[in-house]
């Protein structure tokens, strides 16, 4: 039986198909016009996944990135703003250039980051200790704080 979060988590992406998925904006808007839970659950559990299989570099470099700036008011919402925080930094490391958030999707989204794609030394090195907090955050965990905000969302 699946539980809330993977029942959300299901409707949230089963219009998603190859077509939205490889077209930057189109993507983006899908993730804006889901229900609000839907699009919580979405991103968040797609930052964490990303995050706990090979960290905040790889959140960026397989696109997941675009998603960033919403992820933090995602993450703000229910409750995890150590998480936020950590994801703010991560964003301001990679987009130092303070590029408006349409353009850092969109060099996110093409792999156009040349400091991400080209691995970095020094944004890798920052990234990874990143990753190594996150890693040893326990006292907001995601899955409990997004089961307690679809509790009181549904």
């Amino acid at each position: 039986m699946l539980n809330i979060i993977d029942k959300v988590y299901s409707e949230a992406v089963k219009e998603l198909d190859d077509e939205i998925l490889n077209n930057c904006n189109e993507w983006y808007n899908y993730v804006l016009k889901l229900p609000k839970t839907q699009q919580v659950v979405y991103t968040i559990i797609l930052f964490n996944w990303q995050i706990e299989n090979g960290g905040f570099h790889q959140y960026f470099i397989n696109s997941y990135g675009q998603f960033a700036y919403l992820t933090i008011k995602n993450l703000k919402l229910i409750e995890a703003p150590q998480r936020a925080d950590l994801l703010d930094s991560a964003t301001h490391l990679v987009n130092e250039e303070y590029f408006i958030e349409d353009k850092f999707r969109d060099l996110i989204f093409n792999r156009e980051f040349s400091k991400i794609v080209d691995f970095d030394g020094a944004l890798f090195d920052k990234l990874n200790e990143l990753d190594d907090k996150y890693y040893d955050m326990e006292e907001e965990n995601v899955y409990n704080l997004l089961q307690q905000y679809l509790d009181n969302h549904e």
